[in-house]
């Protein structure tokens, strides 16, 4: 497992690397020649570039990479890793979400949690993971965690996000994570409305997620068990119509989670931390 060390009681000298995320909006929609500017904006107590599109030549995906400056993949075998064993895994921040043709929320996904299990280890080092659902936590978006551009979402928006199902694996070789996640959103404007759930599966992945309109890149895990995890799902229309006129469903809906996961061993977690 990524650089996950045995000993319980780290050096106190350790230090965590720097992060940085960066957000690109692709040339897309009119006109010729694109023209690119770098803005920076306040992202969740990070500095972060945006670039920001003034003409773009063809219609083309919006693309979003978030990475991480880090000491590169170096997945050592472990003999932690075993059937049976408890793994979580952790959000953080820098994190984004976005949602049809509107720009992407700068998402703080600090304190989410994942509890799974270690379920097989095939022979050539395919770790399959299933989550406990009933004890995932997941920040929900709002004020206190989104903004738009800099921007705090308006104040009674909060948008819930509740895993039904959650498996996936990691590839011990190369680094490559998968989740398959079936997870139902909750859209409220408390006490004045709350929207029916609305079901949105997604792949969060490693590797390119592609949609119709959007696309974003991931990146593998590194030697302290992070890694950034993307995904795009197109959504169809639903029978609550202001949610469908909200999102502009049909439509992609674009997650970025940046990640970190973490062994349980005798009751304490075990990282590379």
């Amino acid at each position: 497992f990524p650089a996950l060390r045995t000993s319980q009681h780290p050096s106190p000298h350790t230090k965590t690397p720097s992060t940085m995320s960066t957000f690109t909006t692709h040339p897309a929609l009119v006109a010729p020649r694109a023209v690119v500017a770098a803005k920076r904006s306040s992202f969740n107590g990070a500095s972060v570039v945006r670039a920001g599109v003034r003409a773009a030549p063809r219609a083309a995906r919006r693309s979003t990479a978030v990475t991480r400056a880090g000491s590169g993949f170096s997945l050592e075998t472990s003999n932690l890793i075993e059937t049976g064993r408890g793994i979580k895994l952790l959000t953080e921040k820098e994190c984004a979400v976005g949602v049809a043709f509107y720009p992407d929320f700068a998402y703080n996904a600090e304190g989410g949690v994942a509890p799974g299990t270690v379920t097989n280890v095939n022979v050539d080092g395919k770790v399959a993971i299933n989550f406990d659902c009933v004890n995932v936590s997941i920040p929900a978006i709002d004020g206190a965690t989104a903004d738009v551009m800099g921007l705090p979402l308006p104040p009674l928006f909060r948008a819930e996000i509740v895993p039904q199902s959650m498996v996936g694996f990691i590839e011990k070789s190369t680094g490559k994570v998968e989740l398959e996640i079936d997870a139902d959103v909750i859209l409220s404007a408390k006490p004045l409305y709350t929207s029916a759930s609305v079901r949105v599966p997604l792949t969060l992945t490693s590797e390119t997620s592609w949609g119709a309109t959007r696309s974003a890149r991931g990146k593998r895990l590194d030697s302290e068990g992070r890694c950034v995890l993307v995904a795009v799902a197109r959504v169809p229309p639903v029978s609550d119509l202001a949610v469908s006129a909200a999102m502009m469903l049909p439509s992609d809906v674009l997650v970025a989670l940046q990640c970190r996961f973490e062994l349980v061993v005798g009751g304490k977690q075990v990282s590379g931390k």
